[in-house]
């Protein structure tokens, strides 16, 4: 024990002890502070926090424990960036909003955020390649040498294709496709996608009824996904009923093609 407290009373101890824990409860803070060459750990479901200088009340960042703990109840580590406004709404984030369904973080993710709450930039957390959203849509267009989307062939060809790029994790397609009819005889065919002119990923037939259909192929592309590269994608057909003679090429009834909607999109 320190000499000053041999000295005292008990009560006059006690005191000196409650003002000495006051005074240190006071400066208990962090001003100017500089680490070099340091590590600032926050350990067992700590935080940093930054708070608004307009309103004392309202948190603007927060590094660490997000309060979003799993079904465990063990804490989510992540990041929280909200707007200086009044209504404090949530700018950034790096967490799993789903966190107290299961145990662990397995679907924690990036996202920014509108003031209205809506996600306008997210990576995408099924896959863990790309982003989910937003979508963007994919121009396909005419391969054969008229730019023209059809074919009387009985072999496949191509009649729309595209170059996309490779950092999106699925390619949705909605092709409309239709079998003319020549002299009576109504055309029908098949279709298939082909990837990188190898991979087959959606096929099906081109009924010979003289109506259209429209098939929505969703694709995997995670097996070519490379950011800043790109990926052949076309749609192929083949006659195999109709007409033989006649038609718009005189060769017989055709098969055509046209591209409703392409979108790359998250998993």
């Amino acid at each position: 024990m320190p000499e000053y407290l041999r000295q005292q009373s008990l009560e006059d101890r006690v005191a000196e002890l409650e003002r000495r824990l006051a005074e240190l409860t006071r400066t208990n803070q962090v001003g100017s502070t500089t680490l070099t060459n340091g590590t600032l750990r926050i350990r067992q479901g700590g935080a940093i926090i930054v708070m608004s200088a307009q309103d004392p009340t309202r948190e603007v960042i927060r590094i660490g424990d997000i309060r979003m703990p799993d079904a465990n109840g063990t804490p989510q580590m992540g990041m929280q960036m909200r707007r200086d406004t009044p209504a404090n709404e949530l700018l950034f984030a790096q967490q799993d909003g789903n966190a107290w369904s299961t145990t662990g973080f397995g679907t924690q993710g990036l996202a920014m955020y509108d003031r209205a709450g809506h996600v306008i930039i997210s990576a995408d957390t099924i896959s863990g390649k790309g982003t989910s959203f937003p979508w963007r849509p994919v121009g396909f267009g005419g391969s054969g040498f008229f730019s023209s989307a059809r074919t009387p062939n009985t072999t496949w060809q191509e009649l729309l294709v595209a170059q996309v790029p490779c950092d999106g994790p699925r390619l949705n397609l909605t092709v409309g496709l239709v079998g003319d009819q020549v002299g009576g005889i109504n055309t029908g065919g098949d279709y298939r996608v082909v990837v990188a002119n190898a991979t087959t990923v959606a096929s099906g037939q081109v009924p010979a009824s003289f109506n259209w259909i429209f098939p929505m192929v969703g694709i995997d592309m995670t097996p070519w996904y490379a950011p800043g590269n790109w990926v052949r994608v076309a749609v192929q057909v083949q006659r195999t009923s109709g007409a033989t003679t006649g038609g718009t090429d005189n060769n017989g009834g055709s098969i055509r093609a046209e591209m409703i909607g392409a979108y790359l999109l998250g998993s």
